[in-house]
C-alpha cells in the first residue's frame, strides 16, 4: 500500500481540502537499473494515442531490454490514481505498475523513464499505458506487438 495525497478543489464554494488516502497498486514501481539491449524492439518508438480529455500525447521508445522512455510527454494531471502501466498485447487489466502515481501533476513536453521489473521481459510486457488503476481505464497507450 502506498499513501498518496488527494486534493479537492470546489471553485463555487471556495473549498480546498487534502487528505492522505491509501492506494493499492499491483506492485511498487520497479527500480532503475542497467540492462542489455538484445530484444528486437530496442530502438523502436510508437506514438501514444492522443487523448483530448486528458491532454495526453508523446512518444514511447524502448531504450533497452528493461528501460522504456516517454518523451515529449504531455498530460494534464486529471484523473484519479493514474500511473504508467505495462501490459501484454494491449491487455492492461492484468498489467503491472511501472511508475509512481502521476495524477495531480501536469506534464508539458517532459521525458519520463520507467523500467520493467526484474525477471520480466519485452515478450511479456510489450504495451504501455497511462492507466487509471482506480477504474481500470486506459487513458492512452502505445503497443509494440
Amino acid at each position: 500500500m502506498k499513501k498518496i495525497l488527494i486534493c479537492v478543489v470546489v471553485a463555487c464554494m471556495g473549498f480546498f481540502g487534502c487528505e492522505e488516502d491509501e492506494v493499492s497498486l499491483a506492485n511498487d514501481a520497479p527500480e532503475s537499473r542497467t540492462c542489455t539491449a538484445t530484444n528486437a524492439l530496442v530502438g523502436q518508438s510508437r506514438q501514444l494515442r492522443v487523448s483530448e480529455i486528458y491532454g495526453i500525447s508523446g512518444t514511447v521508445t524502448i531504450l533497452s531490454d528493461c528501460e522504456i522512455e516517454f518523451s515529449n510527454f504531455f498530460y494534464n494531471g486529471l484523473g484519479p490514481n493514474v500511473s504508467i502501466y505495462g501490459g501484454n498485447n494491449g491487455n492492461f487489466a492484468a498489467g503491472i505498475n511501472l511508475s509512481e502515481p502521476i495524477n495531480g501533476r501536469s506534464f508539458s513536453g517532459e521525458t519520463l523513464t520507467v523500467f520493467l521489473p526484474e525477471n520480466t521481459n519485452l515478450d511479456e510486457i510489450n504495451s504501455f499505458s497511462i492507466w487509471c488503476f482506480e477504474f481500470d481505464i486506459d487513458f492512452s497507450s502505445a503497443s509494440f506487438q
